[in-house]
């Protein structure tokens, strides 16, 4: 094959690679989510007896947060409801501010799991949530993140949607809070990843019975049916305990959903570069049940669908100035022009749909290399199998 002719092909497939695949994604985005617009406003009313629910709060060294996630909790407008906050192995004061603020409020209990390491075979969170429901008495169960603010009608919202659709499970896509830039930068872009590679608006599909995810910032299940597959004892080695039990729900026939609500909540989930890193790391490694396909194909992804397109924009320019046929300098320049300015709004979607600025798809070729990093370590974890999450060492670690 002659370069001239390896030129045009290797054109043919960026135009594939680019400008069209981001106009499949840009479609994909758009059905998804109107596929998981389930809890907004007006709120669905709820039943003159409104079910019983128990709020779970697990909390490991979060003195910083815990105060107003748990003063959240409690401000719910819901008629009924009780709070369990669970300190698990602390070893700040994240203990004592629970406990200073279940002595002014009667629907608060706090329990306390000593320090050391979580039993064998199971994560922190888990262990401590599966603690948690043994002294609850709701007939739903909401769990909660330590680093979650909830707003007053969450909980109204939430009940009110799974009672009208007969819901099994509701867990909520959250308002991500970024106080930095890295924060602001990551965080949406990685979420939005995540959104992609996991096909998370198929949840809502019994069509696709093998695809379901969830959130564990925000989970609402029926007690009965959390009982009936053994609680979180059924995902007790999982680091996404989120996205196991959607996708062991909606196996055995139940109906998980997922819905946009970030009108009700807010989640700060990381406050460093570094914290990004090793979070994301983590996830994408666990949700992928610890196989490195989906995080290598993420790789190739932002690499040849994502920052090709500036790649594209500075052959075409090169082109121009040394052409090899009159139009193929122009056809480069307006290929990545047309890649860009897809790209740039689908990405600039995932941060309004999360509550950040838009302006921000503007720096993706930082964040994208960022994420291509992210994805490396994932890799590198899935190769080990070793694990290190709130101070606690993993190794070997099962996945989902």
């Amino acid at each position: 094959m002659s370069l001239y002719r390896f030129e045009w092909t290797t054109g043919f497939l960026y135009v594939l690679l680019g400008p069209v695949v981001w106009g499949i994604v840009i479609f994909m985005m758009k059905k998804g989510r109107a596929r998981m617009l389930l809890v907004r406003h007006p709120l669905r009313p709820l039943p003159k007896d409104p079910p019983h629910v128990t709020i779970l709060v697990p909390a490991k060294d979060e003195q910083e947060r815990i105060h107003d996630c748990i003063e959240s909790t409690l401000r719910q407008d819901y008629p009924n409801f009780d709070v369990i906050a669970i300190n698990d192995r602390s070893e700040d004061q994240t203990g004592a501010v629970l406990d200073q603020i279940a002595s002014e409020n009667s629907r608060l209990r706090v329990l306390h799991i000593p320090r050391g390491n979580p039993p064998t075979g199971w994560t922190g969170k888990n262990n401590a949530l599966q603690v948690g429901t043994r002294g609850a008495t709701g007939d739903w169960l909401l769990f909660v993140d330590s680093d979650v603010i909830l707003q007053a009608g969450a909980l109204r919202a939430t009940v009110g949607e799974c009672i009208a659709r007969d819901l099994d499970m509701l867990s909520l896509i959250l308002r991500l809070e970024s106080h930095g830039f890295w924060e602001g930068l990551l965080v949406p872009l990685t979420g939005g990843a995540a959104g992609l590679m996991y096909f998370v608006a198929f949840t809502n599909s019994n069509d696709w019975p093998k695809v379901a995810f969830g959130n564990g910032q925000f989970l609402c299940i029926r007690r009965s049916v959390y009982d009936g597959i053994n609680g979180h004892a059924s995902v007790r080695d999982n680091f996404c305990e989120d996205i196991a039990l959607a996708r062991l729900l909606k196996s055995r026939g139940f109906k998980p959903r997922i819905s946009w609500g970030i009108d009700f909540a807010a989640v700060r989930m990381y406050s460093s570069f570094s914290g990004i890193l090793r979070g994301w790391s983590r996830i994408f490694f666990a949700a992928s049940d610890g196989r490195p396909w989906r995080s290598i194909l993420g790789i190739f992804f932002t690499f040849l669908c994502g920052l090709s397109a500036y790649i594209a924009l500075v052959w075409g320019l090169y082109r121009n100035i040394h052409p090899v046929h009159w139009a193929q300098g122009w056809l480069w320049v307006g290929s990545s022009m047309v890649h860009l300015v897809l790209m740039t709004y689908a990405i600039g979607l995932m941060y309004e749909w999360t509550g950040n600025r838009r302006r921000n798809a503007l720096l993706f070729p930082l964040g994208g290399a960022v994420l291509i990093w992210i994805f490396v370590r994932a890799v590198q974890q899935c190769i080990t199998g070793k694990l290190t999450w709130r101070d606690t060492h993993y190794s070997p670690v099962k996945a989902v």
